[in-house]
């Protein structure tokens, strides 16, 4: 009987991860995978009975692994300020989603619409769950009186498409192959401030406008 374990797993995952970004998904085969890995092609089929469930499950990797303790950790905060809460939040998403290999991944997912229902699965196992969880945050947020949001699941849409709206077609066309720490974070500042003029309460919408307007002068200069 042969034991799976997480380590093997994970070195299947990066080593067709890598095949992937390399070949795309019709030029990788198993027998390309197994010839970069080591070992057979009766062990990488114990792990994952095909190829499509096998970049299926790199996406996933890539892509979805690394943000769920960020959508996770929002069900702790709905008692907290939202802008910092956010702030922090929106960062963490948009360094995750524009990392190379997360961008590389997403493309290839694109790439397969139409083809497969990698995109559909895709779909429901990371993005769709996500805006659950934002969505939910965002409806325990204005019962606390913290946000003023009618539509938790349309403006999870909205939060998260402000997220990468500077940058989705950049790293969608090939324009920018990575982004900096500052520019996120400029970013996410900014998308912030958009959406609490929308959602937030007054007194934090008020104070996100300020603290633009504050940030505007400064850029321009001492004639402002």
């Amino acid at each position: 009987m042969r034991v799976r374990t997480e380590g093997k797993r994970t070195a299947i995952l990066e080593t067709a991860a890598q095949a992937f970004m390399e070949l795309g998904y019709t030029r990788t085969s198993m027998s390309e995978i197994v010839a970069r890995l080591g070992g057979s092609k009766t062990t990488l089929y114990s792990y994952f009975s095909s190829k499509e469930e096998l970049f299926f499950h790199v996406v996933h990797y890539l892509v979805v692994g690394n943000l769920s303790t960020a959508f996770e950790d929002l069900s702790l905060k709905i008692d907290e300020d939202p802008r910092p809460v956010l702030l922090d939040f929106g960062e963490r998403i948009l360094i995750s989603v524009t990392s190379p290999r997360a961008i590389a991944a997403r493309r290839m997912v694109i790439a397969e619409v139409g083809q497969s229902d990698i995109g559909q699965r895709f779909w429901a196992s990371g993005p769709q769950r996500s805006l659950e969880l934002l969505a939910a945050y965002l409806a325990g947020a204005t019962r606390k009186g913290r946000l003023k949001v009618k539509h938790p699941d349309v403006a999870a849409q909205h939060f998260l498409a402000l997220t990468e709206s500077e940058f989705i077609w950049r790293w969608l066309f090939g324009l920018q192959a990575a982004f900096t720490r500052k520019e996120i974070k400029c970013a996410i500042r900014r998308a912030v401030d958009v959406f609490l003029q929308t959602y937030g309460m007054p007194d934090s919408a008020q104070g996100s406008k300020s603290q633009a307007m504050r940030r505007t002068r400064s850029e321009l200069g001492p004639a402002f």
